[in-house]
């Protein structure tokens, strides 16, 4: 086995490349780890967490356990047995960490394509449009030109837009409408989550504020402001706002929640919808976490009073979504992810296969306590039907 000697106070960065450089309080010169470091680093740690959940597995007597998949020829024969011939994989945290790739990431999704399998890249991250998506991939996979698909691309913000042409718009009408018949969305998040909306033939207000905005709004600010989120005299929208969408916005502030809140107070009726309500993400070579969605979506609903529609995983409307738009069965289907709490749970609740991977957020203590439970009682909804070390492992050929 490799020995790793790693002292996180050393390293200034965790990718890119090798070279090194010299601290203000250190006159000689350290490493900076390389992306392939990284990735080398991943696989070592994903192995020794699958030797402590193979150590939990033989020593409990959990009625459902998962299949543990130690090797490649153990997920050959797993996937052949139960025909999956449709493969759903998570992005962060199972084909990449930032921007370094899993172990063996690349081969595995070209082998799959290659071989003719259905595969299609499921995220939460509602930052970027679906041809921001591919192009990510193509660069940190180093795919070859042509080889993704935007249509394999199923980011929650993508999701968002068509949830909302499904419940506002009438069937059928085109996502080119003259601007009078357009419906009006009020975003928080990313300008990626805006132009997926904007495609999808809607108005939109909100996004990112304009250099100098102010984070933060008073009492008397907030009685005094106009909302011009609402006003657009002369359209069918006048002091109107049909959905309010929540996205992970980097630069969310006070300011934010206070116009998220009245808006939704103004228009009753209006969807409020989250692109997901993850807890937190991984960042960095010690896996710090990054506070997620859900943190949003939680303080408008706390604001608001009301009650966020989720069309991200573990959402059972994307799932459904996901099969009907693209034609697949469930039992055919195997969802790969790092989560339990929603790409396991997306997974189960969906009817597909689950494959967890050792590389992202969860752990062994995880897993023990979901065979656990509360009073005893296991979690069926989150355990994954199978458990392998990393995505490596699932090449075909």
């Amino acid at each position: 086995p490799l020995a790793w000697s790693f002292n996180p106070s050393t390293v200034a960065t965790s990718r890119y490349s090798h070279r090194t450089m010299t601290l203000s309080s250190h006159s000689e010169a350290l490493p900076i780890f390389t992306s392939a470091n990284i990735t080398e680093r991943i696989r070592v740690e994903s192995e020794l967490e699958m030797k402590k959940i193979i150590a939990l597995m033989n020593e409990s007597s959990f009625n459902h356990k998962p299949s543990l998949l130690e090797s490649n020829a153990d997920v050959k024969s797993y996937t052949s047995t139960h025909n999956i011939s449709n493969y759903l994989f998570d992005c962060d945290g199972v084909l990449y960490r930032g921007t370094d790739p899993m172990p063996s990431a690349s081969q595995t999704i070209q082998s799959l394509i290659n071989s003719g399998k259905q595969v299609f890249f499921v995220t939460n991250n509602a930052a970027s449009t679906r041809m921001e998506l591919k192009c990510k991939l193509e660069k940190v996979l180093q795919c070859p030109e042509g080889m993704l698909k935007e249509e394999m691309m199923i980011g929650s913000a993508y999701v968002a837009s068509r949830y909302l042409r499904s419940r506002l718009l009438s069937r059928g009408q085109p996502s080119t409408e003259i601007q009078s018949t357009k419906l009006r969305v009020h975003v928080v998040g990313t300008t990626g989550l805006c132009n997926e909306i904007v495609a999808a033939g809607f108005d939109v207000s909100g996004g990112q504020d304009p250099e100098g905005t102010p984070s933060g709004m008073s009492r008397d600010e907030l009685a005094a402001y106009t909302f011009p989120e609402m006003q657009d005299k002369g359209t069918i929208f006048e002091d109107r706002v049909d959905a309010v969408v929540v996205g992970l916005d980097n630069d969310f502030n006070y300011r934010k929640l206070c116009i998220a809140t009245v808006i939704l107070q103004r228009n009753p009726r209006a969807l409020l919808v989250a692109t997901n309500r993850d807890a937190f993400d991984l960042v960095g070579f010690d896996a710090r976490h990054l506070p997620g969605n859900g943190a949003l979506v939680s303080a408008i609903e706390t604001a608001s009073g009301r009650k966020a529609i989720n069309v991200g995983k573990p959402s059972l409307v994307l799932a459904k979504w996901i099969m009907k738009e693209y034609g697949l069965k469930a039992a055919e289907t195997i969802m790969v992810g790092d989560r339990l709490d929603t790409d396991i749970k997306f997974g189960n609740g969906g009817g597909m296969n689950s494959a967890l991977v050792l590389t992202g957020c969860a752990t062994t203590e995880n897993i023990e306590g979901l065979l656990k439970g509360e009073d005893g009682e296991e979690r069926r909804d989150m355990m994954p039907s199978v458990i392998l070390t990393h995505v490596g492992l699932m090449k075909e050929g």
